[in-house]
């Protein structure tokens, strides 16, 4: 059968062409990886199998393989036109002894080309008798000492692929032209190729299920459902490189064109196969991997339209029409796409059923299809590419639930190295409480940025005009509407994620201007949907009216049920089942009241309003509900904190401070105190002070200040310069801290904002950095990386006490701190250089470390304790000129059984305390030390004991 070549890419041709030289050629192949090779794929000598097998002519010495790839063929007599030029060059390089080819190559023997042009046979103008002509000529011309050559054309490649399966089935994906599941018989041995009709029946129906955005998904009421592929884009991520340098990218792109490599562990180089997307509530994670799985639905079922119904046909056409102004293009590679929602996933698992991964999606898969058993995946595994999205790891935040989640994902990674698989893993997470569970070691770490003023009119001028299609007046309205907004600075500052843009999009439907602070963007939004299911005509309009204040207490009750649920084991998918829902409701009612036959009948009808949407719950799987957006499940938990009383509102907040888990949350409580009770705000900034001095182990990781740089990003306090300026203060007290990625940008972005528009404040900023400098140690560290990173290249105020106090670090730069800070890249902590000396790395392994440093023998602590702390990961070290060793290097692997261990007495206090003693040459150390304790702290369980010392406030505590 004929493949199609044109797939595989320059790089993937290559590789094709070097797997079959090693078949067909025989042992003595040396194989090229990727980058410079002069001019050779492989390069072979001694006997060679080649050209005529077990005969005598067959070639015995020194000869090169030279791949020449046609990325856009025209037709034959171009293509023909354009390899002879291609070889003609290759020949005269080989023969210049003045170019690098000519220097440094050795001439071979033999030279043997491998391209997928078509070279036809015809007598005299065929393209193999011109090749021959012009090999012949060009030998005799430049007098080069061949002995022999040849071509692996297009057609003799695809007979090669026939006659060796191994190979075929490695590039399936990416050659079989055509219906490729309707071919897998073709292409594949095994029964994996019974699959093919099945898996084009499941893909066709995932496809029609995901081709929608819904608006449902930001909470508009009328869940208007609007084309994926008018709706998409494609937002920016930084990723941090193996040589240090930050890589600026579209999400989307990059990771389809690293799904186009082949991904085997017997054939990929990359250290890197897998990818993890790192972004903040709102900023579309789920719709990327959406996108994603969507695209290589396209992908598998663009080229069997014969088999698809006319509804199917219709959105792959539509999508492939869209792949251009969305800035990607179809992958090549078609990969078989699953998703895997961790959140569901971490219940299903929950109380130790051992169910691994490939049963669970054989069981999802069986859902909408014939049965399909973990064996048969198995066996598809094996032989045909996947794409599996693991989305939502933060909403596991259980942490017994998390560990479980991550063993059974690395058990799935290892039994997919087992059989050699072409597997593309990309993870989903929001930063906070993301420790690195995705290790670096296996993934590269995308980090989405905040879309710019461009990328957020780009994407609101996208949803206008789908959402107003018929109406082009109001869609230029709103859009005027949100460039104004972009145009101004605080509200710019709410335009950074598509969920916030799509929100005031509709807003502005109805007004002139948005709010200027996040609780208020979500609560004025919260409104506007009130208030049109009030003006819809009917029955459930009219009791919505009625009973404003009532289905206000439902919503917040239910966040606040579903936040605290989605914190335990097995109730990491937060919803709420309808007796619950119903339960909640009577006894407000009873409380207002009614009598109760009249709060049965009054909680009935909200609940029946409920299965059909009530502003913004929604009927979830089974007889259950829930909010399609955890952000706005956050923002009615954080209602519902903030009370009338002073002193319940802070206990509320207090006991929630340090958890990850409800750290959105509590900022939008916090929005909500400076914005409707402004008599609390003294109480708020001295909880902060009093979060961080609370016990030994706040008194280390500083979690008041953490909040004080969020409150900051918040706006919160934009307007009110006092309470600006102590969060400001609050949040310096982390410059001298060795932080992990995302709070060291949270910080240096809340401080230089800050500094920007307040003077007092700006002062204060310099003063403090001046001082950590000027001290010496760890904390000059912390501060030039902070100096040194996000700040660099900035226009503002700061800019040039920025540059003097890095100058004025240069004059000490044989300092170990001006080294360690300037060189060491925060979180990979790779060294490239100092002193443009070269640099060796020597290893030990943590737990010497901690012996050595820590003295955990002399602890008493038990092994078990000791081996979940200590018994994962190295450090590395370079050696100075005067042979002084420097920590430069952690691993990031996270540590088994963390949660237990850091629970045991004496735990916290051994390494708070070993942090604290260690000299700056052990900076790293202190570094994973704090990473450790910020950890455990961030995972502790608040929500139960929130509802439990509430009780009779919250009344929840019996429907958990």
């Amino acid at each position: 059968m004929d493949y199609d070549l044109t797939r595989l890419g320059a790089r993937e041709f290559e590789h094709l062409t070097q797997a079959l030289a090693l078949q067909i050629l025989g042992p003595g192949v040396q194989i090229y990886g990727d980058g410079p090779d002069g001019g050779r794929e492989a390069e072979f000598r001694g006997e060679m199998r080649y050209p005529f097998p077990g005969s005598s002519d067959c070639w015995s010495g020194h000869g090169v393989l030279q791949a020449k790839f046609l990325q856009r063929p025209r037709g034959t007599k171009p293509d023909t036109t354009w390899f002879i030029g291609q070889v003609r060059k290759e020949l005269r390089q080989w023969a210049n002894k003045d170019s690098k080819r000519g220097r440094e190559g050795a001439l071979p023997r033999y030279l043997l080309f491998a391209t997928n042009v078509v070279l036809s046979s015809d007598p005299v103008q065929g393209g193999l008798d011109l090749f021959e002509k012009a090999m012949s000529d060009l030998i005799d011309e430049l007098k080069l000492p061949l002995e022999g050559f040849g071509v692996w054309h297009f057609d003799e490649i695809c007979r090669y692929l026939d006659q060796y399966p191994a190979i075929r089935q490695t590039y399936a994906a990416l050659t079989t032209a055509g219906d490729v599941l309707f071919k897998l018989r073709e292409v594949i041995e095994g029964s994996a190729s019974e699959l093919g009709e099945l898996l084009t029946g499941h893909s066709a129906k995932e496809l029609a299920t995901d081709q929608w955005v819904r608006l449902g998904q930001a909470g508009e009421s009328d869940n208007q459902r609007l084309p994926l592929a008018d709706m998409a884009i494609d937002p920016f991520s930084v990723s941090i490189g193996e040589d240090g340098s930050h890589q600026v990218g579209f999400t989307v792109r990059r990771i389809l064109e690293h799904g186009d490599s082949v991904l085997r562990p017997s054939r990929r180089a990359a250290n890197h196969p897998f990818i993890a997307v790192i972004g903040g509530p709102g900023q579309g994670k789920s719709t990327i991997s959406q996108l994603l799985c969507q695209a290589y639905r396209v992908a598998l079922l663009s080229d069997a339209h014969a088999r698809l119904d006319p509804e199917t046909a219709r959105i792959v056409t539509e999508f492939q029409n869209q792949t251009p102004r969305m800035g990607i293009s179809l992958p090549a590679a078609r990969r078989w796409p699953v998703r895997v929602n961790l959140s569901e996933y971490a219940d299903t698992i929950a109380g130790g059923e051992s169910v691994s991964l490939l049963r669970h999606l054989a069981s999802e898969i069986s859902k909408r299809t014939s049965d399909v058993t973990p064996n048969q995946l198995r066996a598809w595994l094996r032989v045909w590419p996947w794409l599996v999205v693991f989305d939502g790891l933060d909403e596991v935040a259980s942490p017994q639930a998390r560990d479980a989640v991550m063993e059974k994902i690395n058990d799935f990674v290892i039994d997919a190295h087992s059989v050699d698989a072409d597997l593309l893993i990309v993870a989903t997470s929001r930063p906070q409480g993301y420790r690195g569970e995705f290790s670096r070691q296996r993934y590269v770490q995308l980090t989405l940025e905040p879309l710019s003023a461009d990328s957020a009119i780009s994407y609101a001028r996208q949803l206008t005009q789908a959402r107003h299609k018929g109406d082009p007046d109001t869609a230029e309205r709103v859009l005027q509407r949100l460039q104004e907004a972009a145009d101004e600075d605080l509200t710019a500052r709410l335009m950074v994620t598509p969920l916030q843009v799509t929100i005031m999009a509709i807003l502005l439907e109805r007004r002139e201007r948005v709010p200027q602070q996040r609780y208020r963007l979500f609560n004025d939004y919260y409104q506007v949907i009130f208030n049109r299911e009030v003006s819809k005509p009917g029955p459930i309009g009219l009791l919505i009216d009625d009973y404003r204040t009532q289905i206000d207490h439902l919503h917040e009750r239910v966040g606040l049920f579903l936040q605290v649920q989605s914190e335990g084991v097995g109730d990491s998918d937060a919803i709420i089942s309808r007796e619950q829902l119903s339960r909640i409701t009577q006894r407000h009612l009873k409380e207002e009241g009614y009598s109760d036959p009249d709060a049965y009948s009054l909680a009935s009808r909200l609940v029946e309003a409920a299965m059909h949407r009530l502003i913004l719950l929604v009927p979830k799987k089974g007889d259950s509900f829930g909010f399609e957006v955890r952000s706005l499940q956050e923002f009615m938990a954080a209602k519902a904190l903030v009370c009338d009383d002073l002193s319940r509102t802070i206990d509320h907040l207090r006991m929630i401070a340090k958890s990850a888990h409800w750290r959105n949350t509590w900022l939008l409580a916090a929005g909500r105190i400076f914005l409707e009770r402004p008599s609390f705000r003294d109480r708020l900034v001295n909880l902060l002070d009093e979060v961080q001095a609370s016990d030994e182990l706040s008194l280390f990781v500083k979690p008041g200040s953490m909040l004080a740089a969020d409150l900051i990003n918040d706006d919160v306090a934009a307007r009110s310069p006092r309470f600006l300026r102590t969060f400001t203060k609050q949040a310096l007290e982390l410059v001298e801290e060795p932080l992990e990625e995302f709070q060291q940008l949270s910080l240096g972005e809340a401080i230089w904002h800050t500094g920007t528009i307040d003077a007092p404040s700006r002062a204060a900023i310099e003063y403090e950095i001046s001082k950590s400098l000027a001290a010496g140690g760890s904390g000059r560290v912390n501060t030039l990386l902070l100096l040194s990173g996000e700040w660099q290249g900035r226009p503002g105020p700061l800019a040039y006490s920025t540059k003097t106090n890095l100058e004025r670090a240069r004059d000490q730069s044989d300092s170990i701190e001006f080294q360690m800070g300037i060189k060491i890249l925060q979180n990979d902590f790779l060294v490239s250089g100092i002193n443009n000396g070269t640099i060796k790395l020597q290893n030990r392994e943590w737990s010497e470390v901690a012996e050595s440093l820590l003295h955990v023998s002399a602890s008493g602590l038990p092994d078990w304790v000791t081996q979940s702390l200590f018994g994962v990961g190295q450090v590395g070290y370079y050696v100075t000129e005067a042979g002084e060793r420097v920590a430069v290097s952690m691993s990031q692997q996270p540590v088994r059984n963390l949660f237990e261990a850091m629970s045991y007495p004496g735990v916290v206090s051994l390494l708070v305390d070993g942090a604290r003693s260690l000299p700056v040459e052990e900076w790293q150390v202190h570094h994973k030390l704090r990473t450790l304790c910020l950890d455990y702290q961030e995972r502790i369980p608040a929500g139960k004991v929130l509802v439990e010392r509430s009780r009779q406030f919250f009344d929840l505590t019996d429907l958990f």
